[in-house]
């Protein structure tokens, strides 16, 4: 088993400014919010946003995780009908990197809200991280440009680009972002990804109230989690959202630069 047929669900982003982050991915970036945690010191998956073709998902996170000197090593890109927006890019108070690129013209007048299609991870070694990405997740290679490598990830393009620092010239971290990828037998996807020579961060199956999952990172350090939903985590708001996208028929969209 690999992972070419599994689909990212989940970005998880720190943050230690909770109003300022919401303000941003609510009244700037347009994002609807599945569901509020309300339970007391509750710091993982607090607010969560429907961005398309994934979950957006905030942690509350020290202040002391971000440096002022770093930012991440990760670009979401956001398919927009506001083309005023498309094909510049924004960085928050938290070090986390957004563009825009316009929605197509067959899609135009749809009016939907902004669509996570792209995710750029900067890399060390783009030689190494492709061959990982291919020969040992079993992602499928996808056209792109001639200085990256892109995978699928469902409708998500994953696009990996050697740099040596964030695309704002700070030091890159990975860190303060998690992407999530599903699975509907843990255990299974376990073992057959190590023995592919995937290395895990723990030899365990960790469980909680939202599911099993089990992490890992690529040759650079970008974070990943395996996860298998529980039975009650499909009953919320975003379970019902991560039921939708798991049901989806694979549609690749098309990648577009601004």
């Amino acid at each position: 088993m690999s992972l070419s047929h599994s689909l990212l669900t989940y970005i998880f982003l720190e943050a230690k400014a909770l109003n300022r982050q919401r303000e941003l991915l609510q009244s700037y970036v347009g994002l609807p919010v599945l569901e509020v945690e309300s339970r007391p010191g509750t710091r993982h998956g607090v607010v969560k946003y429907d961005a398309g073709n994934v979950i957006l998902s905030l942690n509350l996170s020290h202040s002391k995780r971000f440096r002022w000197d770093t930012s991440d090593a990760l670009v979401m890109v956001f398919e927009v009908d506001r083309h005023w927006r498309s094909g510049t890019g924004l960085v928050d108070l938290h070090g986390h990197h957004y563009a825009f690129v316009p929605t197509p013209e067959d899609r135009a007048r749809e009016r939907r809200p902004p669509v996570v299609v792209e995710l750029r991870l900067g890399v060390q070694d783009l030689a190494v991280s492709a061959a990982f990405y291919r020969d040992v997740l079993g992602l499928e290679p996808r056209d792109g440009r001639p200085d990256a490598a892109s995978f699928a990830l469902g409708e998500i393009t994953l696009t990996l680009e050697e740099a040596e620092r964030a695309v704002d010239g700070r030091q890159a971290r990975h860190d303060t972002y998690l992407l999530v990828l599903h699975t509907d037998d843990i255990e299974r996807s376990r073992d057959d990804l190590g023995g592919r020579g995937l290395e895990f961060s723990s030899p365990f199956v960790g469980s909680k109230e939202i599911g099993r999952t089990v992490r890992f990172e690529d040759p650079t350090g970008h974070r990943f989690c395996l996860y298998e939903p529980s039975e009650e985590s499909l009953t919320w708001p975003s379970g019902r959202k991560l039921q939708e996208l798991i049901a989806r028929p694979a549609a690749p969209t098309e990648i577009r630069h601004p």
